[in-house]
């Protein structure tokens, strides 16, 4: 099974929620766990938080729906996005986004494609179909 979903955004804040409707209910339709949902959405909310977009462009998000899980690539991104993925954690700092994203998904890759960079999360689990208990 690989089903996809592909959806252009203006960049502006009020469209994010937009982007997360679409990713709640490919999890709702696909019985992904509560905790599943959630670790989307907040690797897809702190992207669009940080701003790491590139300028004067409109956000695509593209969801691949796999046999074990969903990976998730939003773009085009910023070159500067590279350089905070590698960041390290620092007491200084904070947690980087970099550093948030490897909580909520096993991979994170920047690729290039379409003449720019892009962000891939993937998102495995191996109990997929079971709904969350309430």
């Amino acid at each position: 099974m690989s089903d996809r979903i592909r959806l252009t955004f203006p960049r502006d804040e009020s469209y994010h929620g937009v982007a997360r409707l679409v990713v709640g209910g490919l999890a709702a339709r696909l019985s992904f766990s509560f905790e599943y949902l959630e670790d989307l959405q907040l690797a897809l909310d702190s992207l669009l938080a940080n701003g790491a977009y590139q300028a004067g462009s409109d956000v695509t998000l593209e969801l691949l729906v796999e046999e074990d899980g969903v990976e998730m690539c939003v773009g085009p991104v910023t070159p500067a996005l590279r350089t905070d993925l590698e960041r390290r954690l620092d007491e200084s700092e904070g947690v980087g986004l970099g550093r948030l994203l490897a909580t909520l998904v096993e991979s994170v890759e920047i690729e290039s494609r379409d003449g720019g960079e892009w962000l891939r999360l993937a998102k495995r689990t191996p109990s997929r179909g079971v709904a969350a208990s309430a």
